[in-house]
Parts: C-alpha cells; structure tokens; sequence
C-alpha cells in the first residue's frame, strides 16, 4: 500500500476506534436519569421506581445481547468480503442505531428505543476488526504493539472524554438547549462523518475470502466450545463471573446515585472522569507496578478479593463520599483484574488456537454484560444496592474458582 493511501487508512481506522468508543460511552450518564425521572413521558406516571429500573435493567441487556449475537457475524463477514465493507456496514447500522435511539427519546417511544439501542448492539463490533485491520497494517511485532497501544489510549480516552461531555450536554440545568438525547445526535454526526472517511479513505488491508461461511448461532457454539475442556471451561467460568460481576458495577452505578443521592446528568459526567482516571491507575501504572513485583497470578488473586470487599462495602457504606471512594476501589481494581483474566486465557490455550481461545472469550464477556443487568433491574426493586452484593457474590465465587486452580 502506498504510503499517503496507509497513513489515511491508519487515521481511518483510529478515527473509527474513537467514534465506535465514545458512542458507547456517551450514553452512560444518560439512560438512568432518564428512566428514573418521574416527569419522563416515557412512563405513565403510576409506574414505580422499582419498576422503571427493572425495565431499565432489561433496556440495558439489549446493546449487550445485540452485541453477544452480532459480534461474531461481523467478524466473518470482514474475512470473507473485506475488512473495508464490513467497517462500512457496521458504522452505517449504528448511525442507523443512534439516529433511531435520539429520535425515540425525543418521541418517547420505549419500543423503537429498546429496538434502537438492540441495533446499534448488532453491530457493535469496529473493535475486533479495528484490531484485525491494524495487524494487516504492521510490518513488524513491534510496530503492531505500537500501533495497539495507541488505539489503548484511545479507548481510555473516548470513555472519560464521552461520559463526561455525554452527562454536560444532556443536563438541562447548565443549559436550556440541552436535552437527554443531544449527545446521542452529536455520537450519530461524528459517526457520519467516520463514515465518510471509510467510504473515501480507507482502503482494504486484508485478501478477501469467500469461502468463509456464516454461522449465525456462532455465540452459542463458542459457549458450547468454552464448557468442553475442565480446566479451560473453569476459567471462562472465572472469567464470566469477573465480568458479571463488574457489569452489576458500571452499569448499575449512575442508578445507585441517581436513586440514593439524587445525581443529575452533568454530576454522572463527573462521576464518569472520575471513574476513567481510576481505570487508567488500575490498568496502567498500577498493573505495571505490581506485575514488575509480584507474578501476574498472584496480583490477579489479591483483585478478586479486593473487588469483592469494594463492591460488597458499596452496600453498607453511608455517605456520597463513602460511595465513592467505594466505586474508585472497584474500578481501579477492576482496571487491573480484566487484562490479567485475559492473559490467564491466552496463557491456558494453545498458541495454534489463540484466536479462536480469543473470539470465546468474547462471547463469554457478551453474555456476562447481557445477563447481569437484566438480574440486576429485578433484585434492584428491593433495594438500589441489591445489585452490588449480587456482585460480590460473583466476584467470591470468581476467587474461589481461581483458588481451586491455583491449587491444582
């Protein structure tokens, strides 16, 4: 490839990270101010709390569940018809998502939202092929790891830069041209424009293959593969309730401030940099630091049961402050545990089936975000702090898990 044509290409394929990223991240502070508003015209007013968070629970699987389903399909499509044509219709379908999602907030239509955000789920995917295009790109390992550690900073910085200009823009009180569904129509402009840059910019990176066929249950099939082998089937089981339980976190987080401390959109945004920046320490000086001291699977032990206290103490702490340096503990820990649980998978498997080991994990990581925030919105009507001790609960079983490997 010529140089002027691989340098926009390279740009195309940072640019497309970032957008895909802050797209995703942008609504965190959105959606639990806008279900658990008493004046959202999205409910009857007779609806509860308790239940708009239920529902709210089950919205949220919906991108995770779209992704869990899609992720695999878009994956083979860019190996049988180019990267470049599946980038294209990927970022197509989620412009679609996001227009149909702001337009759905707008009218107040809860259907066409939860069909939206299902949408925009399915083809969720620009990461694994952003990684697959950038490997087509590297001349050399180390140029590759070059290029992987700035789409690295990338993702860290789309997340805090979305979540917070996302939890501005939607708070009406800053502004009274701001409204809860302004940062989905920003993400869908910027996406437009991504689309641009691929219909004129990129250029395909990898041969293609026709030969490859579709397998649109290939989810399932990967879960299926994960439970065959005892020893790998025990880590993916660590590994889904590691995620399960950092899902329960996240997602459930901006529902625990809006519901116990009366949190607006803009105070989400600032709880989101706050929680990017615990992220950053976790994954990156603190997992440097420690991993340069300790082996990784002794630092992975001491995560797990450092993430359980955390999420357990966010039941039973008092306080905004007290919350919040509970959700710092479980983010920075939780920062430093996931890429450790993703080097114990890799390290397990064959080096013949790394990607196939990879692209299980994914699907296990799809299910666990897909499942924990539907059980999360049904415990949550007891009591808004519910969802966190079900995640320590997983997270105790994570570690029992890993002990029991430990010691065999």
């Amino acid at each position: 490839m010529k140089q002027p044509n691989r340098k926009l290409t390279l740009f195309s394929i940072f640019f497309t990270f970032f957008v895909d990223n802050l797209s995703w991240s942008i609504v965190f502070p959105i959606f639990a101010p806008y279900f658990l508003d008493v004046d959202n015209r999205l409910f009857s007013p007779e609806i509860s709390e308790a239940t708009r968070a239920t529902i709210l629970g089950v919205f949220l699987m919906a991108f995770s569940l779209g992704q869990f389903l899609g992720a695999p399909l878009i994956g083979e499509y860019a190996d049988r018809d180019g990267r470049k044509r599946a980038l294209v219709v990927s970022v197509f379908c989620t412009l679609v998502g996001l227009g149909l999602s702001a337009w759905s907030m707008q009218t107040h239509n809860l259907y066409l939202l939860f069909f939206a955000r299902l949408i925009t789920g399915l083809f969720a995917s620009n990461m694994s092929i952003c990684l697959a295009c950038v490997s087509d790109l590297s001349e050399t390992e180390k140029e590759k790891a070059k290029y992987f550690g700035y789409l690295s900073v990338f993702a860290g910085l789309s997340f805090v830069l979305g979540a917070f200009v996302g939890g501005k823009l939607s708070d009406r009180e800053l502004y009274p041209l701001f409204s809860s569904n302004l940062p989905l129509w920003l993400a869908a402009g910027l996406t437009f424009v991504n689309l641009l840059f691929l219909l004129f910019g990129f250029k395909e990176t990898a041969n293609i293959d026709r030969s490859v066929k579709f397998d649109f249950l290939e989810s399932f099939h990967n879960i299926k593969r994960a439970l065959k082998t005892e020893k790998i089937k025990q880590i993916y089981t660590l590994y889904f309730l590691f995620l399960f339980a950092w899902t329960l976190v996240f997602q459930f987080t901006p529902v625990l401030v809006v519901a116990n401390y009366g949190f607006s959109n803009s105070d989400i945004g600032d709880l989101a940099l706050y929680m990017g920046i615990c992220w950053a320490i976790g994954s990156g000086y603190l997992n440097k630091w420690l991993v340069h001291r300790f082996s990784p699977m002794r630092v992975l032990e001491g995560c797990l049961v450092g993430f359980m206290v955390f999420c357990t103490s966010l039941v039973f702490v008092k306080g905004i402050n007290l919350t919040i340096a509970a959700i710092g503990g479980c983010v920075l820990l939780g920062g430093l545990a996931w890429p450790l649980c993703t080097s114990l998978i890799s390290n397990t498997a064959p080096r013949e089936m790394q990607g196939k080991v990879l692209g299980i994990s994914q699907s296990v990581q799809s299910l666990a975000m897909s499942l924990a925030p539907i059980a999360g919105g049904l415990i949550f009507q007891a009591s808004p702090v519910l969802p966190f001790l079900l995640g320590g609960i997983a997270a105790l079983f994570s570690g029992v898990i890993y002990l029991r490997l430990k010691i065999r």
